[in-house]
Parts: structure tokens; sequence; C-alpha cells
């Protein structure tokens, strides 16, 4: 399980809308100070990302929670959105290559190119329709895991003069 710790904005039924502060994989680095990656990660401010999750712990508005998504999950997400584009851009082009492949024509590669690009755009709109069905899935969804602190005693995202940052 993933998890990630943010703070309730908003309760909708059984569904609670997160605020998390994205982080940078670099702030746990050793090599941190000399790498190139890190000095442009410092010209970035953070940034927060807000989530809706299943409210599974029964948080409040104002409360900081972590939530967790399946890791299993992730990993299939991830797989249908890198792989199935590049499988239909790949598949397009031979198969547009092998229609379009007349003796002596010359026209193969504007075929390859055309088909490339169509398997690519099928690709995605097959994965449109399919994404759609999968986010109904609770196991393609995230919840809330466990409430950290009640309301009020943690202001989550403040500097010191109490301002909330953005």
């Amino acid at each position: 399980m993933l998890e990630e710790e943010g703070v309730v904005l908003a309760i909708d039924g059984d569904i609670a809308e997160v605020m998390t502060r994205k982080k940078s994989a670099c702030g746990s680095c050793a090599a941190k100070g000399g790498c190139g990656t890190s000095l442009v990660e410092s010209l970035f401010p953070s940034r927060t990302r807000s989530f809706r999750a299943r409210n599974e712990a029964r948080a409040k508005k104002g409360d900081q929670v972590v939530i967790g998504l399946d890791e299993a999950a992730l990993q299939t997400a991830s797989l249908l959105i890198y792989l199935v584009p590049l499988l239909g851009l790949i598949g397009g082009a031979i198969v547009a290559s092998w229609l379009g492949s007349a003796p002596d024509d010359g026209q193969a590669e504007l075929f390859s190119v055309v088909g490339g690009i169509g398997g690519f755009f099928l690709s995605l709109a097959a994965i449109r329709r399919y994404s759609d069905r999968l986010s109904k899935k609770q196991v393609f969804q995230a919840r809330v895991l466990r409430v950290l602190s009640p309301p009020g005693l943690v202001t989550p995202f403040t500097d010191m003069k109490g301002t909330a940052k953005e």
C-alpha cells in the first residue's frame, strides 16, 4: 500500500477531498547537493494536490489523514498508460506498412507513419474507455486509511506567522 499524508478539505458523503503536498525524492537522497535534478527541483516551489478518496476512516473536515493506494492497482494503471499506447504505435505502423506495401511503390514509409499515429490515437481512445470502467472499481480508488490528528490541533502547511501557504 502506497501511503501519503494530507489534510481533509471537504466531505461529500463517503468521499473525502484530501490535499497533499507534492514531495520530491531529492529530500532523502545523499547526493542531492551535487545533483542537477536537485538544483532544478529547488527552482520550483512545492505544490499541493487534491485527491478524492473513499473516507473509510470517517475523517472530518480539517483532519490530518493518511491516504493509501494499492500498489498492484498502480502498477496495472501504469502498464495501461505506458505500454498500451506504445503497442498501438508499433502495431499500427506494422499493419499499415504491410497493407500499403506495393512492389516498388516507395510509399511504405508514409503508410507506416500514418498507421503508427492512427494506432497510437486508437489506443488512447481505448484506454480512456477502459479507464472509466476501472476507476469505478474500489481497488483503483484511493482510501483514507487513518486519521492522524483531530481537527484544530494541527494547522497544515502554515508558516510561522500562522498564515496558510498555497
